[in-house]
């Protein structure tokens, strides 16, 4: 994902009602579970199912269907297909990076019962009239069908645009888009701490 796009996920809310009974403010992301997961993964074999529960392993769309070919029309309205779409159980959307136009969305889903695994859709705001126009656009799709979005840290959001607008000011690609170079320094800030802190940790044996 590059610095200036901004990523939402998309659930079903009746989905998030049958697992909690009610609506989260946040869902729980297992970060320390994901970085071992990755450490682990032979790219050889492919990608297995983590072995821990959160929001990004927990399967949504089990009891949940959408018309996809519907909504990817819909889609089609506000990005363009992307080159590598041709997949059967994948549609993807790419937008013209050149232009600021960086929007993309994917939906990936099993062939034979059209169930879906992942939903996701992420905005260019380098350009705020297209910005705007290919996130309301989005929001709209997910208001008419009762779905939720999450942001990257498990926030959960109704489709209101106020709403995601507040999120957004507070996220990486505003900050780094309204000041670059602060943004960059903290980045390398905070590195620089992690490193010393790990390097603590090893110094000391604890693992």
């Amino acid at each position: 994902m590059a610095i200036w796009q901004y990523q939402l996920n998309i659930i079903p809310k009746n989905a998030v009602l049958d697992k909690y009974g009610e609506i989260p403010e946040k869902l729980f992301i297992d970060e320390k579970g994901w970085e071992k997961y990755w450490e682990n993964v032979n790219y050889d074999n492919g990608f297995p199912e983590p072995d821990f529960e959160d929001a990004r392993t927990i399967k949504w769309w089990r009891n949940t269907k959408l018309n996809i070919r519907n909504t990817a029309n819909h889609i089609d309205k506000l990005v363009k297909r992307g080159d590598w779409s041709n997949d059967k159980d994948l549609i993807g959307w790419k937008g013209n990076t050149e232009n600021k136009e960086d929007n993309d969305c994917q939906i990936s889903f099993d062939e034979k019962t059209e169930e879906i695994g992942e939903f996701y859709f992420r905005t260019d705001l380098r350009n705020k009239e297209n910005a705007m126009k290919f996130m309301n656009g989005m929001l709209e799709i997910c208001s008419k069908n009762n779905l939720m979005v999450m942001n990257t840290e498990g926030y959960l959001f109704e489709p209101n645009s106020e709403l995601i607008f507040e999120d957004l000011r507070k996220s990486n690609a505003v900050k780094f888009l309204t000041d670059p170079v602060k943004f960059i320094e903290k980045v390398v800030e905070n590195e620089g701490n992690l490193f010393k802190f790990s390097k603590k940790r090893k110094d000391s044996g604890e693992k």
